[in-house]
C-alpha cells in the first residue's frame, strides 16, 4: 500500500571524478509502492553515509514510510538473532527512533527479500553509469543522479506514471519529524602536542592553543567536526584514505609566527594540498635568504586570516608580474583588490535536548 515500505541498501559503481577513476559506494532508496528512488554516491559506505542516506532519503520523498528494508550489514545491525530479530547499533537504531521508522531485516543471505532495490540498482548502473560517467566532483555527480531519479518519474508501470503513483503515497507518508536525527557518528579523542587529532589513521589539525586537550569529534560521511568543551573550533573535510593529513594553515600561525626556523620544514606548507604557488613562494625566500624566510613567509600566510587563499594566490601571482615578492607588496596588492572579510569565529555549542550538540 502508499506509504508502507522503503527498501535501501548500498551498490559499489565506478564513476570519473576530476579525471580519476573512483570506485563510489551508492546509497539507494525505493519506495515500494510507487517505485520512486533516491540514490546518491558516497566514497565509504560506513554508519555516517547510511544514517546521510536515510535521512536525506526521507527528505527528498517528502515524508517518512511507515516501515524500512534493508540487509544485516554491520553499518546497521549488532546482532543477528532467532528469526527476524536483530539488535541494532546504537547509532543507526538513533536514526530510526528519530524518524519514527520501524525496521525490518531481511533474512540472512536472502536478497530477494528486497528484490526491489536489488533490480533498481542494475537499472542505474545499466544506465547511468555505463559508459563510465565523468563529473568535475561527487557533488556534481549526486547533482546527475538526482535528475535522472526526477525522469525516473515518467516511467510507467502498472500501467500508470511513476510520478502519479508518487503522488498518491506521498499523500500517505508519515511527515518529517520537526528535528532530523544527527547523520554523524562521535568519539573522543586526545588532541596530540602537533593539535592533530586522528581518525582511522588519517590526521585533522586544530588551533594549536587546543594541544594537549580533550575533544568530541563528530564524523559525518564528508566532514569532521571537533569540538572542546562545547567549542566547535575546526571543521575540515574528511579524507578516505590511510595516514593522510588535513592541516589548516591558520592553525599554525599562532606558534610558527614566532618560530622562523621552523617554517621552512613544516609539514603544513610542504604537504601536497598546500597551494603551490604559496610552496613556490616559500622556495624563492629561502633561495634568496633562508635567514629571513621564514619571517617573511608568515607575514604572507598572516593575510589568510582576512582573506580567502583564493584572493591570496591572486595578489601573490599579481606581484610577481610586477617584479616583487615583498609581503608589503602582496598585502597591498590583496587590500586593492579584495574586501578583507573575517575569520569566522568558532562557534560556541550547547548539548541539545536530543543528546546532541547544537550551536548557540
Amino acid at each position: 500500500a502508499p506509504g508502507d515500505q522503503v527498501q535501501f541498501d548500498f551498490k559499489d559503481v565506478v564513476a570519473r571524478i576530476a579525471g580519476v577513476e573512483v570506485e563510489l559506494h551508492m546509497y539507494v532508496a525505493r519506495l515500494s509502492y510507487s517505485t520512486a528512488f533516491f540514490a546518491r554516491c558516497y566514497f565509504s559506505e560506513d554508519r555516517p553515509a547510511l544514517s546521510d542516506g536515510l535521512v536525506s532519503s526521507c527528505v527528498r520523498f517528502g515524508g517518512v514510510p511507515r516501515e524500512g528494508l534493508f540487509d544485516n550489514a554491520s553499518t546497521a545491525v549488532k546482532r543477528i538473532l532467532r528469526g527476524r530479530d536483530r539488535t541494532m547499533n546504537d547509532d543507526f537504531a538513533a536514526v530510526c527512533g528519530g524518524l519514527a521508522l520501524h525496521m525490518q531485516f531481511a533474512a540472512p543471505a536472502k536478497g530477494n527479500e528486497k528484490g526491489g532495490v536489488e533490480g533498481l540498482h542494475g537499472f542505474i548502473e545499466d544506465r547511468f553509469f555505463r559508459p563510465v560517467p565523468e563529473f568535475k566532483s561527487l557533488a556534481d555527480l549526486n547533482r546527475g543522479l538526482e535528475a535522472f531519479a526526477e525522469s525516473y518519474l515518467d516511467k510507467r508501470v502498472f500501467g500508470e506514471s511513476v510520478r502519479d503513483r508518487f503522488e498518491r503515497e506521498l499523500r500517505a507518508l508519515r511527515p518529517l519529524p520537526a528535528v532530523l536525527p544527527a547523520t554523524c557518528i562521535r568519539d573522543t579523542v586526545r588532541i596530540n602536542k602537533f593539535f592533530e587529532v586522528t581518525y582511522k589513521t588519517n590526521r585533522y589539525s586544530v588551533p594549536s592553543k587546543f594541544a594537549h586537550r580533550d575533544a568530541t569529534i563528530e564524523i559525518f560521511h564528508d566532514r569532521i567536526r571537533v569540538v572542546v568543551d562545547g567549542v566547535l573550533v575546526a571543521e575540515p573535510e574528511r579524507v578516505f584514505g590511510k595516514h593522510e593529513a588535513i592541516l589548516d594553515p591558520l592553525h599554525f600561525i599562532d606558534l610558527l609566527t614566532f618560530k622562523h626556523r621552523a617554517v621552512v620544514r613544516a609539514e603544513v606548507f610542504r604537504h601536497r594540498r598546500f597551494h603551490h604557488s604559496l610552496q613556490s613562494l616559500l622556495n624563492g625566500y629561502v633561495e634568496n635568504d633562508p635567514a629571513s624566510a621564514g619571517k617573511r613567509f608568515m607575514r604572507v600566510v598572516a593575510l589568510l586570516e582576512h582573506h580567502p587563499m583564493q584572493d591570496l594566490v591572486n595578489a601573490i601571482v599579481a606581484a610577481s608580474q610586477h617584479g616583487t615578492d615583498d609581503p608589503a607588496a602582496i598585502a597591498l596588492l590583496l587590500r586593492q583588490e579584495t574586501r578583507p572579510y573575517q575569520a569566522a569565529e568558532p562557534l560556541r555549542m550547547t548539548s541539545g535536548t536530543r543528546g546532541g550538540i547544537r550551536p548557540v
